[in-house]
Parts: structure tokens; sequence; C-alpha cells
């Protein structure tokens, strides 16, 4: 069962993250909320996590002149590690990117110049094979373990009652200088989050725009990156999921990422 969340990707919006009890309900109206922003960032942790097996999926680039660029992916998931090998038609296998540590830990190895990147700080922040998402934005690090939070109210996403929030990053060194973020009242799913730079000024945006119910859970299966200064859109997909595979842990090791099948 699929449901669409299409969401513009035109208007502006803001937000911050503390646990907090009251919400605004309209003009002079408060209405008390049975949730605190740590337990709603919990929960939105849970339906971004990756289902365990290996995943197939492709990322569309496109650029304002209308050009287009592919790349297909193959992810291999067990529940604290990730590794994306990423693909172009007529390069082949370019990049393996592998996540340890629940997404906390990224190294990457560039198939053409047989080298290994420990990414760390800043360099979290650098662009996958030139679209709009960078390696920390496939990690699934924990919202909740490095942003403060804060509910500053309700409002209505594409018909869908949200919890509006700011998110502040705990650890001041990426490119993310605060996190706007509309989720989901009914099944805590993000619809759409603002990136906002160090002095606040929204750069990017990322709607969820298609999920789909598996095994009892809501998985976000597209995803869709607008830089606004660029005027680039990335769609990323995942098409396939193949579960109940047992995955060879080496793979998960960065000191065989060259080398891994």
């Amino acid at each position: 069962m699929k449901k669409d969340y299409i969401i513009p990707i035109f208007f502006s919006l803001r937000l911050i993250f503390m646990p907090g009890l009251l919400l605004s309900a309209g003009v002079g109206e408060t209405s008390v909320v049975d949730i605190t922003a740590q337990e709603i960032l919990a929960r939105v942790d849970m339906v971004l996590e990756y289902p365990t097996g290996i995943i197939k999926g492709k990322i569309m680039h496109v650029t304002p002149d209308g050009r287009s660029n592919l790349i297909t992916l193959k992810g291999y998931i067990s529940e604290e590690d990730y590794l994306f090998k990423f693909s172009t038609k007529g390069r082949g296998e370019r990049l393996n990117v592998l996540y340890n540590l629940g997404g906390e830990d990224i190294w990457v190895y560039n198939i053409y110049s047989i080298k290994l990147f420990n990414k760390r700080g800043i360099d979290k922040y650098d662009p996958i094979l030139m679209t709009n998402f960078y390696y920390i934005d496939l990690s699934n690090y924990d919202f909740q373990s490095n942003y403060r939070a804060k509910i500053i109210g309700e409002v209505i996403v594409k018909g869908y009652n949200c919890y509006k929030m700011k998110l502040h990053p705990i650890y001041k060194i990426g490119k993310y200088g605060l996190l706007t973020i509309y989720v989901s009242k009914k099944d805590y799913i993000p619809l759409r989050i603002d990136f906002h730079d160090r002095d606040r000024v929204i750069f990017k945006t990322l709607a969820i725009a298609k999920v789909v119910m598996r095994n009892g859970r809501d998985i976000p299966i597209r995803y869709d990156m607008l830089d606004i200064n660029k005027g680039t859109v990335t769609i990323l997909e995942f098409y396939d999921f193949i579960e109940n595979v047992k995955l060879n842990k080496r793979i998960f090791r960065h000191q065989v990422l060259g080398e891994a099948k």
C-alpha cells in the first residue's frame, strides 16, 4: 500500500528543539500536547530507519536547463551498519560508502582513484557524486542525539496535520545551522525538512514524496531534495527490497571496503 506525500517545495519554514508542552492552536488559543519534542524525534528516527537486508534504488539529478544524470545504488543494511554502492551508466561502479555505528562513522572508497576516505566533521557535508544529497544525509544519524528541538506550533501540510519544530545542532561543526521539520501527527513521517546554513538561511529542502507499508511499518521510499541556490533537484527512490538475507559482517569493515562485493 502506497502513500503519496507530494509536498510543495517553494514556501518558507522555520523551527528549534527542546521538550515542549504547549502548542499554538490559533490566535489566542493553546492546547496541551501529550508528547514531547524528544519523543517526536525518537519516533521520526524510527520511521527513517532503513529496512534490514538489501535495497535497490536510483538517484536522478536534474539541473535547471533540464539535463539529468542517473545514478543507481544498492544498499546492504544491517541494524547498525549500511554499505551503499553507487554506479553510473557508462562508468560502472563509482563509490562504495560505508556507514558504521548507526551512521555516525562514514567511510568512502573511490573506485577510480583507489582511495579510502574517512569523512569527519565538515567533510560529511560533501555532495555525493555532485548531487544535492550530502554523505550525512544518507547516514540516518539520530536526530534525537544530534539536535535540540522545540515544538513551536501545528500546521497543515498538504492536508496532513503536522507538528512544526525547530532543531538546533548540538555539535556546531557542519553546514546545517538549523533544521525546520514538519512531522505528521498521525504517523510521525517528516513530510518536509528545511536545511538552514550557519546564517539561518534556507538553502536546501527535502520532501518525502512517497511512503510504502512493509511488515506493519511505514517506509519512505522517495526523497526529493531541492537546492534553492542552484535550482537543482535530486530525487532518490528505493524500488526493491530483499529481506531475510544473511549479510557477511566483513563487508561492513572499512579495511576491506575496496574489495566489498
